[in-house]
């Protein structure tokens, strides 16, 4: 049985095919080695829910990128890292850290639009400590390495 494309028909499937094979050849972000790092954060005695907490690079290596996660009901966290809109990774690479943490009061849209026209410059309610929030002024430190558990309890204090 023969097959017989037009010529337009055979170009199209060439392209096609072309650009396929580009697409998957093509190289995406490099993504780096991460450990899985999760933790708890107390403030006042207690669980510290809805809680961003980030881990910066203390030192100004290239290697060492930034992770976040957020607090659960019972203030435990786990990190990502985040590389592109397309990817982000479990966990955080090897490296020490400055972590941070940060929590503002939350208020429904209605409420938040009328505060807001009222004052146009408003700022949320912090409800930890400033301290925590700056990575040059916080005094949490973490080092996060290969083999390691990488399990971290932060209590924070006024």
């Amino acid at each position: 049985m023969r097959l017989f494309l037009s010529g337009q028909c055979a170009l199209w499937v060439v392209g096609v095919v072309g650009l396929a094979t580009i697409a998957g050849c093509s190289k995406g972000p490099k993504i780096p080695q991460t450990h899985p790092v999760s933790g708890k954060i107390t403030y006042q005695d207690k669980p510290l829910a809805g809680a961003e907490v980030g881990f910066v690079s203390s030192l100004a290596n290239k290697d060492v990128l930034p992770a976040r996660g957020v607090t659960n009901s019972s203030g435990e966290f786990s990190l990502s890292t985040y590389i592109d809109p397309q990817h982000e990774v479990r966990g955080a690479t090897a490296g020490e850290y400055v972590v941070t943490v940060s929590k503002v009061e939350t208020m429904d849209s209605e409420k938040m639009k009328q505060q807001f026209f009222a004052n146009p410059t408003m700022e949320l309610k912090k409800l930890v400590p400033e301290k925590y929030i700056n990575p040059k002024d916080s005094p949490l430190k973490a080092t996060v390495a290969a083999g390691n558990s990488n399990s971290f309890e932060f209590k924070l204090e006024d």
